[in-house]
């Protein structure tokens, strides 16, 4: 991992749940005995965030705010390719695609034998000595029986899947894209790839499926806090992009 991936890392684990709270509330520890109220209130606020990111209610709300397409369904509009975005891989004695990039490639393969159109994958090497495009390109074939007919393997963020995508797609003459790639990602991977020059059909997976109800929307959970996780590094992120002029 280079520099600027490091960074990154590190940024995420130390803002992010439940690193950010954990931060606060170390940082409320260590000023009890000097200032006791300051070091209980932080204490405090630590403790309330990491039980609302863990409760489903708070995750639920948190990912509708990320999510902004819904789901597309036919008739399916006219495109000249299906892009789909890597969702990271999991490492093993041979690296296989993440969760996120294995439901990426499902919604990818199911639009692709509906509409006949080819597959473009993209995704270079992250963390490992393999690119994700790679890696996906291999569990396309076996899972699904499809060959993604173009990879795109040096992108590393989703800025960077548009600015080393974009070119390819150009260069073939397909301007109008299906993309593919998580519902809380959507919109920033739609503003980078539109911000590049492309017209894009935004196809979102894995959407939330409305707000939690009942006693277990109150109950806390690792499942609930990593989508909470995942939403506020989308939020973050689409922030970011919007202050430096891409968003």
């Amino acid at each position: 991992m280079d520099t600027d991936l490091l960074v990154r890392a590190v940024c995420r684990a130390i803002v992010l749940p439940p690193g950010g709270p954990l931060l606060v509330g170390a940082v409320g520890l260590a000023l009890l005995r000097r200032r006791p109220r300051t070091g209980r209130a932080l204490l405090a606020l630590a403790l309330a965030a990491l039980l609302v990111l863990s409760l489903p209610v708070g995750a639920g709300l948190l990912t509708r705010a990320a999510e902004r397409y819904p789901a597309l369904a036919p008739p399916w509009p006219a495109a000249d390719v299906i892009v789909v975005l890597g969702g990271g891989i999991s490492h093993g004695a041979v690296p296989e695609p993440s969760p996120a990039s294995l439901e990426r490639l499902a919604a990818g393969a199911r639009l692709a034998r509906a509409t006949g159109l080819p597959l473009f994958l993209s995704g270079g090497v992250v963390d490992g000595a393999e690119a994700e495009a790679r890696v996906m390109q291999r569990a396309l074939r076996t899972e699904f029986g499809l060959e993604a007919r173009w990879l795109e393997t040096r992108s590393r963020t989703t800025e960077e899947n548009a600015r080393e995508s974009v070119p390819m797609l150009r260069a073939l003459g397909l301007g109008r894209v299906i993309l593919v790639t998580s519902a809380v990602h959507m919109p920033r991977a739609v503003a980078e790839f539109r911000a590049a020059g492309l017209e894009v059909i935004p196809a979102p997976v894995g959407a939330s499926e409305g707000y939690p109800h009942g006693v277990r929307a109150w109950l806390p959970s690792a499942t609930a806090l990593a989508r909470s996780q995942a939403a506020l590094y989308e939020l973050a992120g689409r922030a970011v992009a919007t202050l430096g002029g891409r968003g």
